[in-house]
């Protein structure tokens, strides 16, 4: 992506937006201190390129996810088989949230206020269980995984990561790396075609 002073004022605005959405939630994500936080000179540089609050929390949506994937997808792609990238999804995601935990805050803020019907909510839960369902088909055609409902299982693969962001979020005291690994044994003794009978320490890397 090319590099212009538009681009990296978006991305100042969404920057100071996501940071305000962790430290004061989304009543408190104000123009007005974004203004502050971002140093800009007036609210009609957040405006010019969102005229809402809800467009803005959208396009927040979309630069967490972004920032996500870059994580994520390099990890993911590294693996070659439909086990190895699924742990890979797991792993990667926890770490991101590891790194960064305002990220993790800012989006639970967005999925708890940005309305279900609006043009976004794909990129909040159907993109992410499409993909995951799509993984796991490929690997039942291969014979890597036993006979399941795709869908079923990548919408509970997802809950079962969102469930994880909220306690984080929440301030719990959460040892990511390890709650990563349970979730990586925990689903690859569900979706194996042969019952897993490895350690949890040697889940598919």
């Amino acid at each position: 992506m090319q590099i212009t002073p538009e681009v990296d004022r978006k991305t100042q605005i969404l920057e100071a937006f996501v940071e305000l959405l962790a430290e004061h939630g989304y009543a408190g994500a104000t123009f007005a201190r974004i203004v502050e936080t971002a140093r800009l000179s007036s609210t009609r540089l957040i405006t010019y390129h969102y005229d809402t609050k809800q467009e803005l929390v959208a396009a927040a949506l979309r630069h967490i996810v972004d920032r996500a994937q870059q994580v994520m997808v390099p990890a993911i792609e590294a693996e070659s088989t439909a086990r190895g990238k699924l742990a890979a999804y797991l792993r990667s995601n926890f770490r991101f949230l590891g790194e960064r935990p305002a990220y993790a805050r800012a989006a639970v803020e967005i999925v708890r206020n940005l309305p279900r019907d609006t043009a976004d909510a794909d990129v909040r839960e159907d993109v992410p269980v499409m993909l995951l369902a799509h993984l796991f088909v490929a690997g039942q055609e291969s014979g890597e995984l036993r006979t399941f409902d795709p869908v079923v299982m990548a919408v509970t693969v997802r809950a079962a990561v969102d469930a994880a962001v909220e306690r984080f979020a929440s301030g719990a005291g959460l040892d990511l790396a390890a709650y990563a690994e349970e979730l990586c044994a925990l689903f690859d003794r569900a979706i194996a075609a042969e019952p897993a009978t490895m350690d949890r320490g040697e889940v598919l890397r």
